[in-house]
């Protein structure tokens, strides 16, 4: 039996899952398929200076979004993210601690 496409709510829990390891990404956007079964399109804006490991980045999402192809590409100060979606903003300063305040 086929394996259903990732939902939203999939790519979502994948990047939620995957953002901590990557802290030189502030902010992680979506980008809406042109059509179905196309590849998970997703961009990364980067901290100041920094530049994120784009195809571990690929491959830890793909792993978590079943083996589904995932196409990432870099932001810069937020230009050309018409059309894309925000998924996620890292924040500042070190994490919280688990179940911490």
């Amino acid at each position: 039996m086929p394996r259903r496409p990732p939902a939203i709510l999939d790519v979502i829990q994948a990047v939620t899952d995957v953002a901590p390891s990557h802290p030189e990404v502030a902010v992680w956007w979506y980008a809406r398929a042109a059509k179905p079964g196309a590849p998970i399109q997703l961009a990364l804006e980067p901290r100041q200076d920094s530049r994120p490991d784009t195809d571990g980045i690929g491959a830890a999402l793909a792993t978590r979004l079943g083996g589904t192809a995932v196409v990432l590409r870099l932001l810069h100060g937020g230009s050309g993210s018409e059309g894309l979606y925000r998924v996620l903003t890292a924040r500042d300063g070190p994490a919280a601690p688990a179940g911490g305040t």
